[in-house]
């Protein structure tokens, strides 16, 4: 039996770029893997299954996980199977990537259980068929990231400090997000935000200048608690604070962690989690 863990990520800036013709969007952000994670066990068994713990409410088919097993293993031309179990703790339509994380570890994971090495190449094109930050969980670290998100280029780490992260009860579709994207003005600035590669250390106006989340001027409005959330992180001492993602989770940087723990608690009826950033 195999036991992985599926990290989390949060986005330090997420610029939309464009509508491409098939659909998707290009995007402009920075990927960064925190020590928040779903924990993976992934055992010998005739079939596949998927089980999470707690359910998801969908089928088994829809999850991620179950058509990351299913392709490699059509891919890979293998008879064997897996039971496959994910004990979540990244809240789902959060912004944090647990979907998409899971389904990459569970790659990697029957990579091992089924002891095939695919190339490099073949395994990246299963996750961008799969979705499109699916890729950068094969490997999370900080990374520039274009195109779908499956452009990627890794970079130093912009931070090392404590990560407060605030999950209110609240699902957001990503489609949706895009959708109402789509009916704003929005002027590319991937140029601002790429010109941070490289960088270290970045001072917090600099972070708060050029890494902003387009995705806010669009989901604030409905949901009018993120921004008053954001706000209270500000208000408590972050240094920078964002949504990540579509949302609906919040981010910020703090010093140290007790002030990160002490600002969780001006959340007290949401799910809270202070953690770091991964190097």
């Amino acid at each position: 039996m195999l036991t992985l863990n599926a990290y989390a990520k949060v986005n330090i800036g997420l610029h939309v770029v464009e509508r491409r013709p098939d659909g998707y969007h290009n995007i402009a952000t920075v990927f960064a893997p925190v020590e928040l994670f779903d924990v993976i066990t992934i055992e010998p068994a005739p079939t596949i299954t998927v089980h999470t713990r707690p359910s998801l409410g969908i089928a088994e088919h829809d999850n991620l996980a179950y058509r990351a097993a299913a392709m490699l293993q059509e891919v890979a031309a293998i008879n064997d199977g897996a039971k496959i179990t994910i004990r979540k703790h990244i809240p789902p339509g959060s912004g944090l990537g647990g979907g998409s994380s899971d389904a990459a570890t569970v790659l990697r994971g029957l990579c091992q259980l089924w002891r095939i090495t695919p190339d490099d190449s073949t395994l990246f094109s299963i996750a961008q068929q799969i979705g499109s930050d699916v890729p950068y969980f094969l490997n999370p670290r900080f990374a520039y990231a274009e195109g779908r998100g499956d452009i990627l280029t890794v970079i130093p780490p912009l931070r090392q400090c404590p990560v407060l992260i605030v999950v209110p009860p609240i699902a957001i579709s990503t489609a949706w997000a895009y959708a109402q994207i789509d009916l704003v003005a929005s002027f590319p600035r991937q140029e601002a935000l790429r010109s941070i590669i490289g960088l270290t250390n970045l001072s917090d106006e600099m972070l708060r200048t050029l890494c902003t989340n387009d995705f806010e001027e669009v989901v604030y409005p409905v949901y009018p608690i993120l921004s008053e959330i954001k706000a209270a992180l500000y208000a408590a001492g972050a240094h920078y604070a964002s949504l990540t993602g579509t949302g609906s989770a919040l981010f910020a940087f703090f010093d140290n962690i007790n002030a990160a723990l002490i600002a969780a608690t001006r959340f007290p009826t949401y799910r809270t989690f202070v953690t770091h950033l991964l190097a």
